[in-house]
């Protein structure tokens, strides 16, 4: 079973990858540790700050309500928790959260059998086509957890060419199409210094095949002109004229970052029913800088293991939510991420699961149209 990372950001990316975990919380001991591990824990249940009293209701280490007391004021001035109201009981900052999640690196359930008729009933709506894989994942991923899903799509430099055509437009106009492993389809119109007999254009394309078929999309632009070996005269004459061609206008797979998302009112309905404007604000921030949300999520495409960021303390863009994601892979090669953004009182393992799950799943899927 896959380990789970807590992706703190002051932690570096080598450590991320590698699975490592750099624990900052040395500062509790281990009664402290399991005081908070329940607190944070009725908190996600009740949403409700917590009392010294009901945490001694429950017998907790055999503590009483004066001795859990005075461990809450030992955790406040730690920063773990905090008092909305002077009289109050306490409720957990993102501190608290992180370390809640690094306590349990297990925290898997198995989803019910209604849930997993529901995930089968919503990709079978669907033509199993990448793009449409891709947003039916999401919205399963919002219907699950009743947050907002978000699916980054493939990275296009890393797509593995499955076919190239090139077609001949007339006057000195060329198209070219690539048809990549994943389904999706990228062509643009090219045009020619020299106009090249129509007869070509097949033959160069069969040998463009022959040459890359099965190779990233990154590879094949770095070496269209260099170490191309071409055996017959004629092709010699019109090649480097098409490759030159095609290199210059290789942004044609570069364009921006495919984004799925789902479930974004889920968050502001949330908030709303809080009359929170300042976690409105956030939410909305958030999904307004669509570069920020995915460049969180593209760092989970490398990664092996569910990913949880907590940093709202330590970044305003990300104050009162949280984001758990992983990556999804095409064969053994990681192409994208899944995930949900939510607020920090959710239930994590339950999350967890279902992201961890769904990734898998649609692993498969895409491994099996990719061939």
């Amino acid at each position: 079973m896959l380990g789970l990372l807590i992706q703190l950001a002051n932690v570096s990316f080598d450590c991320l990858k590698s699975g490592k975990m750099i624990s900052d919380f040395d500062d509790i001991n281990l009664r402290e540790r399991e005081i908070l591990k329940y607190l944070v824990t009725e908190y996600i249940c009740t949403a409700q700050p917590v009392s010294s009293l009901a945490l001694a209701d429950k017998n907790i280490l055999g503590c009483s309500s004066a001795t859990i007391r005075s461990i809450f004021a030992d955790l406040d001035q730690k920063k773990y928790i905090y008092s909305p109201h002077r009289s109050s009981g306490r409720m957990p900052t993102e501190k608290a959260y992180r370390f809640f999640v690094e306590s349990y690196p297990e925290m898997r359930i198995s989803l019910g059998e209604d849930e997993r008729r529901l995930i089968q009933k919503e990709y079978l709506k669907s033509d199993f086509q990448m793009e449409e894989i891709l947003d039916v994942t999401c919205r399963i991923l919002s219907i699950l957890t009743d947050y907002t899903g978000v699916v980054i799509g493939p990275d296009p430099d890393n797509a593995v060419l499955k076919h190239l055509e090139l077609i001949n437009m007339g006057q000195d106009e060329l198209l070219i199409v690539l048809v990549t492993r994943s389904g999706t389809v990228y062509n643009k119109t090219m045009f020619l210094d020299t106009k090249i007999p129509g007869d070509f254009l097949p033959k160069i394309s069969r040998m463009l095949n022959e040459l890359y078929k099965g190779s990233h999309l990154y590879e094949i632009r770095n070496s269209l002109i260099e170490n191309v070996e071409v055996d017959s005269r004629e092709l010699l004459q019109y090649y480097p004229i098409i490759a030159k061609t095609i290199q210059e206008n290789f942004d044609l797979v570069r364009g921006n970052d495919v984004v799925f998302t789902s479930g974004v009112d889920k968050l502001f309905s949330l908030y709303a029913g809080n009359k929170s404007k300042k976690q409105l604000d956030v939410v909305g921030d958030l999904f307004e800088s669509r570069d920020y949300l995915t460049n969180i999520f593209k760092r989970s495409t490398s990664l092996d293991d569910v990913s949880v960021l907590i940093d709202g303390d330590r970044d305003t863009r990300l104050s009162g939510l949280s984001i758990v994601s992983a990556s999804y892979k095409m064969g053994e090669r990681k192409i994208g991420s899944i995930g949900i953004v939510g607020p920090n009182r959710m239930d994590y393992t339950r999350v967890i699961s279902v992201v961890e799950y769904i990734s898998m799943l649609i692993s498969g899927m895409i491994t099996r149209i990719s061939n």
